[in-house]
């Protein structure tokens, strides 16, 4: 393959070794007292805006951002944490290294890393990984508009993804006698995903059954109701999922570590890039932050279809601008208590923005080892 085609941090942010070298805690704990982290904010929220075409950025009503790109990749980071023994989280930045580095819902994350590896360069031992992963996504919400509580730096980076391998695959997690319905200690229904089959409950798009799973694994990462619904729309507020072929998004890095997920449809990047399979965005301006997830929901007809890349997903019916809905969204619908979180965040943009910005903060800070020098902007 042809090296130019990888974004020239790619090394950095996936290092094909799967461990790299980190400061000494005392070394950490210096560094950081000299960091700005409004500085760092505004530094990522250019970098939000420079489409590489190495890894283009999506494009929205004609503008490129990596913005909603960049808050999956901080989502998936802290989305790996449970509860149940604190294991996982964004601190350690271990989504750098196997196991998280492979997992089928951090596809084509390493583009994200890439990009914003001369940010982690420009700032050395002051930003670590986690911190800087969090803060792309943090920076992503306040460049669309969106709620942020404050921001917190301090999260201390693990050279290696030792203290993932018991979010599995493999032998030191614990045992899922069937992957689709994952029980307490595991975090999600299938290991590999952060949450939940966005097909629905074992693949099958029945919208009951994934409401009540929705309620499961989030419980055990620590949201209530409220906190979920505030998560799943106000992250559904932004970009698109990618599902441009059925053929796919080619090998992780645990099997390809020079060249992951290359993409297997045409270009494998842009309009053909494959990440979750399900293809559309969800909303009509998925790059500013709105309620318009939850209007939808609740005033349009969806209905049923395979999507392009052969995956269960749900459409307006008798719209061809292409958004879309998962089955775990339509889900909302299907339960009372989360029917009528939908019906207010539907009517008071105030609600949700409170509540996505308390669930935003937790969703990110929960798990890992902080610096006795951890700090926080307004």
């Amino acid at each position: 393959f042809a090296m130019s085609m990888l974004c020239p941090g790619q090394y950095a942010g996936t290092p094909p070794r799967d461990h790299s070298p980190i400061p000494t805690i005392g070394d950490y704990n210096k560094a950081l007292q000299g960091l700005d982290i409004k500085d760092v904010i505004e530094e990522i929220r250019t970098v939000i805006h420079d489409s590489q075409e190495c890894w283009p950025a999506d494009a929205f009503n004609g503008a490129q951002t990596y913005g909603p790109f960049f808050i999956r990749l901080a989502w998936h980071c802290s989305g790996s944490y449970r509860e149940t023994d604190g294991a996982g989280g964004c601190g350690g930045g271990r989504q750098r290294f196997e196991p998280e580095r492979s997992w089928e819902d951090n596809t084509n994350l390493d583009k994200a890393r890439a990009l914003l590896a001369p940010v982690k360069t420009k700032y050395g031992d002051a930003l670590s990984w986690g911190d800087l992963l969090v803060f792309a996504g943090t920076a992503a919400i306040i460049d669309m508009g969106g709620p942020i509580d404050k921001i917190c730096a301090g999260r201390v980076d693990d050279s290696d993804g030792a203290k993932s391998r018991t979010l599995g695959p493999g032998p030191e997690a614990p045992d899922c006698p069937v992957q689709g319905n994952c029980q307490r200690p595991i975090g999600t229904s299938t290991i590999g995903l952060i949450y939940v089959n966005p097909e629905g409950f074992m693949g099958t798009p029945e919208p009951v059954k994934s409401a009540f799973q929705v309620r499961d694994v989030f419980g055990r990462m620590d949201f209530d109701d409220r906190e979920t619904v505030a998560l799943i729309g106000g992250g559904h507020a932004f970009g698109k999922s990618h599902g441009a072929c059925p053929a796919g998004a080619g090998l992780p890095p645990k099997d390809d570590p020079l060249n992951p997920w290359p993409g297997l449809c045409g270009t494998g990047k842009g309009n053909d890039t494959f990440t979750s399979g399900i293809e559309g965005p969800w909303t009509t301006n998925p790059d500013q932050w709105d309620n318009e997830y939850f209007k939808l929901l609740l005033n349009q007809k969806y209905i049923l279809h395979k999507g392009p890349g052969d995956k269960w997903q749900w459409k307006i019916d008798g719209d061809d601008s292409g958004r879309m809905m998962m089955t775990t969204d339509i889900s909302l619908l299907h339960d009372p208590k989360f029917k009528d979180l939908v019906d207010e965040f539907a009517q008071d943009l105030d609600a949700l923005n409170t509540a996505f910005a308390g669930a935003w903060y937790k969703l990110t800070h929960n798990g890992g080892e902080w610096a006795s020098n951890m700090k926080c902007a307004d």
